[in-house]
Formats: C-alpha cells, structure tokens, sequence
C-alpha cells in the first residue's frame, strides 16, 4: 500500500493515462461516425474536426475517483467519499447521455435544458446542498431551486466558454486548482484527490485539444466540467459566511461564469428591444440560441491569435483564482480582500473585455426605453419597485438593528406601514408616476428626492410617537432605509442618464475605426452637446467615419477643461499648432463664429488642406399659417425672420 503523497500522484497519473490513451480511440469512432464540427462563423478551426472527445475525459475521471476511493487507502478527511462518488456517478451518468445525443444527433436547447435540470436535481437528492443563508436555515424548496440554478449556472458557462482549442480543459484545470487548494487550506484532503483525477483527465485531454486541436470536447465534455466543479465548489461553503463563501466559488470558476452572465444579458436585452421585429428574427434573438460574441470571439476579432487569446483566459481566471485563496486563507480580512479581488477584476474585465458588451447592449436598452410603447409597463413598474425597495430596505434594517429572535416575520410585517405608506402615498399623490423619466429635469430629480426624506421624517415621527425611547434605533433605521431604499427608488429614474453617458463615452473612446477621419468641433456650447447626443445614437449618424480629437473654443477659462466628455484644446490661435500635432483633417463649426473668426477658420481650412463643415439647426417653416385680422392689421409673424 503507498503512503499518503504517492496516493495523490496515482490518483492525477491515473486520470491523465485513461483519458491519453482513450481520446485517440474516442476520437476515431467520432470521425469513423461523422460527429465533427464543421468550421463556420462560430468555430475558428480551419478543418473538419471530430468533438465528443468528453467521453474520454468522463471514463478517465471516473476511473481516478476509483483510483482515489475504492483502492483501499489510508482514510483521508473530507466529505467526498465513496458513497458520494456512487451518488455523483448516476447524475454525471444522465448529462453524459444528454452531452452525446446533442453531440451526435444535434438537440433542441429547452430539452437540453431539461435534460441539465435532471441531473442538477439528482445532484441535489444526492447531498448537494448549500443548506443555510445569512444564518438561517434554508427550506427545501429554496435550497433546491438554488442548487438547481447554481449547477445550471456552471454547466452552461463551461458550455458556451468552449469555443477555442483548449479553452475549457485549461480553464478547468485552473479552477480546479483554486478549489483543492481551498480544500487543502480547510483540510479536506479527500476532496483534494477528486479534484487531482479531474486535472489528470483534463492534462490527458489537452494533449489532443490544445491548438491546433485534432478533437473537441463537445457538450459532452463541457458541461460535464462545469457540472463536477459547480457540485464539488458547494463543499467550500462555510454556512456563517454566506456571501463571502459564495465568492468563493464564483472566482475561482470566474472567467466561465462572467461569459455566461454576460451572454445571458446580451442576449435578453436583445430580444427584449427587439419588438419591431418579425416573430422569426426574435426567435433568432432568444436568450438559448447561440452567438459569436463570446470572450473569446471577442478578443479574436480585436486581432488575437488562437494562443494569445486562451492565455490572456487562462491568467485572468489564475487571478481571480488567487483571490479566492486569499479570501480563504485569511478569514479576518476577507472582506478587504474581496472587495479589492473585485475592483481589480471589474478593471480588467471592463478595459480588456466587456466595453463592446456595454456599448452595444447599452445603446439597445437606450433605444427600448424611449419606445412609447413601454409607457405603460413603466408606469406600473415604478410603484411595484418603490414598494419592494422599501420593503426589503425597511426588512434588512430590522434585521441589523433589532435582536434576532423568533418575531421577525411578524415584526416586520407590522411596521410596514409606519415605515413605507407615508412614502408610497406621497409619491402617489406627487406626479412621479407621471413623468417621463428618461426626459426628467433636474427639478423632477429633486422634487423626487424632496418627496422621499418627507416621507422619511413623517415615518420616523410615527415610530417615535408609538415608541419614544426607540429613538436611536429608529434613526438607524431611517439611515438605512435612505441609504438603500431611496438610492434603489432613485436609480431606477435616473439610471437611463447614467447608461446615455456611459455609452457616449465608450462610443466616442472606443468605437474609432483605424481609418475615421480625424476632426475637431469648434465651439463648446450647447449646440455641440446636441452634436454628440445626435452622433452617439443616432445609427444613421454622418459621424460613423470621423473621430473627434477635441473640442476648439474661443472662451479662455475653457481651455485645458473636459467638456461633454472631450478636452477643450485651446482656441483659435492655437489651432494651426493643434492641427499638425494632431494631424487633424477636418474641422466642425458647431457655434455661431463672428465673421472675422468664420474668415480665419476658413483661411486655415484652405492652408492645410482641412474640410470644413458646419452641424446647424433651424426653425423651418413648413406650412405658412394666415390667421384672419381686422382690417389694417399686421400679422405678428411678418416680424419674426427666419431663425439660422
């Protein structure tokens, strides 16, 4: 019998010899039997390549977990045992028979789904649960629809990442690391020797998947490395730390689930704007029907070969790996960490990965919003959300502030209407039901905010009038009620302001071709502002060609300042300057130029060669209308000329 080190190195030699030698075999029959993908739009391979080669990867990693618990070895510590590998082995069994139907036949997403959901649920029945939350016990049936959408969740996200020779074998191999070595630090030792068989399988795979792969995966294999993971990342919850346990899992299985979440609102915001399309072309927009704008479509288009763009995967997902090692090896200070581990990931996320997401899925939700025709599900949305904002802010304060004990329901239940009906009755009374929200003045934002610290005050005078000598409870409450009720009752209204910068500032930073004419607009006021709203989403924008270095203006204090969103360059004697630096070759007039300065532009214009253009709005006249007068009478419009 080996002693405990050689236990591990048998157990990852094990995985990777079965799936070596039986991916060739594997490999054969998929080709002998012409399951191979074809190379198309979505796949960047250039030649007929077999898939399925998960049924290799499957029967090695099986035969690790027996390596692993049936040879009789010392016992190890740990909740992965062989009862649970007998009970893992039956749901792997059923999405490894959906994974081949789909690989040889082809299989609609909704029975896929189904055929997911059925082993997700035996996953459950088997043991997999995440049992508590924030403390408190979680009933069966939430328990379950939470395991249910977690496995889901994983097995999808390792689905849609496989994409790229490599890909999800190496992101796999990654996540799994992350995961032994958080059982490592927990002393689970059993639980790290499954994770061994799963690296030794997935090493044995790439040997034929890496690029150029001579065999795929198939959803054979995908999902069944999401399904392992997502099951075996349940075993790392600490049930007195909810959040931070589910972070956890999330990093360490990070890059798969981020192109999973961002698919899934693409895909969503897309079909939900899509109203005026055919029945047909929604369908082709519908959140289960396959895309190329993955990560690592993404970075393939943005110029990548097929290695750089998996390895760019691979050390993102190590990073968010070492994050979530930290926030287990240093439980005192998980929370700094978590919170770093998530500003540096949204970093990188958002300047390497998610800024054509953003921009394009941003302008589709701008250009839903301002569709009439959701007047009305708007209007029924606001008090429906006012209402739960202060529901669930007016619930959490209850649970920080008052002792827990067995009352909460009741309690909570009792207060709501001290604490929320005098803030929905003044909002009902107010007209903010009825404005338009994505036209709202600063004033319509302000009699809002004015609305809810009046309810607020009238809530909190209540409780002190039922209550005096809860009075610094009661202010605490009212504090997080403002903080979270009225932040999410007020982001709501204003949110579409925030996506309209958002979405200007990465369309004019990012959406350049190499090729755009490169201009200056001359004149910071409002009629440039008007300029960049109308270049910013108007799809049928002249602008589409042209970049904008920046803004010229005549106004001194301007000078050196951003305004909406470029740099004031300096004026006109700094322009000819600002012309050859920037090698600018057109120049915008968006103010009213006195006639001396129109003369020097154009001067300029003609000397360097440079286009000139001027973005103008008129009051046209459209149909004369000539009231009847007394005899002797001017019409008032005979004095007014024509606005230019």
């Amino acid at each position: 019998m080996f002693d405990g080190f050689d236990k591990y190195l048998a157990v990852l030699f094990t995985g990777f010899v079965v799936t070596y030698l039986l991916t060739p075999l594997v490999r054969s029959l998929a080709v002998r039997f012409g399951v191979v993908d074809l190379p198309n739009e979505r796949r960047p391979h250039k030649r007929p390549t077999a898939r399925g080669g998960g049924l290799a990867l499957v029967i090695g990693f099986h035969a690790a977990c027996l390596m692993a618990l049936f040879f009789p070895w010392q016992k190890f510590a740990g909740g992965l045992d062989f009862h649970w590998w007998r009970n893992f082995a039956l749901s792997s069994l059923v999405l490894l028979a959906v994974g081949l139907v789909d690989d040889i036949r082809g299989m609609k997403p909704l029975v896929k789904l189904a055929g997911q959901a059925l082993a997700a649920g035996l996953a459950f029945a088997s043991g997999a649960r995440f049992g508590e939350l924030f403390g408190w016990p979680l009933p069966p049936v939430l328990d379950f629809v939470l395991v249910e959408l977690w496995l889901l969740a994983t097995i999808n996200a390792f689905n849609l990442i496989d994409g790229l020779d490599g890909l999800a074998s190496g992101l796999a191999i990654i996540s799994a690391l992350g995961l032994g070595g958080i059982f490592a630090i927990n002393h689970a030792p059993s639980n790290v020797l499954v994770l061994l068989g799963l690296i030794g399988a997935c090493l044995g795979f790439l040997r034929y998947n890496f690029h150029p792969a001579s065999i795929f995966l198939g959803d054979t294999g995908s999902m069944f490395l999401g399904f392992i993971l997502g099951v075996v990342s349940l075993q790392t919850f600490n049930k007195n730390t909810f959040v931070l346990s589910l972070a956890i899992p999330m990093m360490v299985l990070g890059v798969p689930i981020y192109d999973a979440l961002l698919a899934i609102w693409r895909r969503s915001v897309r079909q939900l704007v899509s109203e005026d399309l055919s029945p047909g072309a929604r369908k082709r927009l519908g959140i289960m029907q396959p895309d190329v704008e993955h990560l690592h479509h993404r970075l393939l288009k943005a110029g990548l070969s097929t290695r750089r763009v998996a390895t760019t995967l691979f050390v993102t997902n190590a990073m968010l790996v070492f994050f979530g090692l930290l926030l287990t090896t240093f439980g005192s200070y998980s929370s700094g960490i978590f919170l770093f581990a998530l500003l540096a990931a949204a970093y990188v996320l958002m300047r390497r990965m998610a800024v054509i997401e953003l921009r394009e899925t941003g302008g589709a939700i701008l250009a839903g919003l301002r569709r009439p025709n959701h007047a009305m599900f708007k209007s029924l949305m606001y008090p429906v959300w006012d209402l739960l904002c202060l529901a669930g802010a007016q619930a959490l304060a209850l649970r920080l502030c008052d002792p827990p004990g067995t009352g909460f329901w009741n309690t909570w239940y009792l207060s709501l209407p001290i604490w929320v009906t005098p803030t929905i009755s003044l909002l009902a009374l107010s007209r903010t039901y009825v404005i338009v929200w994505t036209r709202a003045r600063v004033l319509d934002v302000l009699m809002l905010l004015l609305t809810l610290a009046t309810g607020l005050l009238i809530s909190l005078g209540l409780a002190l009038i039922i209550d005096p000598s809860i009075a610094g409870t009661a202010l605490i409450r009212a504090l997080i009620i403002a903080a979270l009720g009225h932040a999410s009752i007020l982001s709501v209204r204003v949110g579409y302001r925030c996506v309209e910068e958002v979405v200007h500032y990465l369309r004019a930073n990012f959406d350049t071709p190499k090729d755009a004419e490169r201009i200056v607009l001359y004149g910071a006021g409002g009629r440039c502002q008007l300029l960049l709203k109308e270049r910013s989403f108007s799809n049928s924008s002249s602008f589409d060609r042209r970049h904008i270095v920046g803004l010229i203006d005549d106004e001194a204090a301007l000078h050196f300042q951003w305004v909406y969103g470029h740099l004031v360059l300096g004026g006109l004697k700094e322009l000819p300057r600002l012309i050859e630096k920037h090698h600018i070759r057109g120049i915008v007039i968006t103010t009213a130029l006195r006639p001396e300065t129109l003369a020097a532009v154009r001067g300029l214009a003609a000397q360097y060669g440079l286009a000139l253009s001027e973005w103008s709005f008129a009051d046209r006249e459209m149909i004369a209308a000539q009231p009847e007068k007394a005899p002797g009478m001017r019409n008032e419009g005979d004095r007014i000329s024509k606005l230019q």
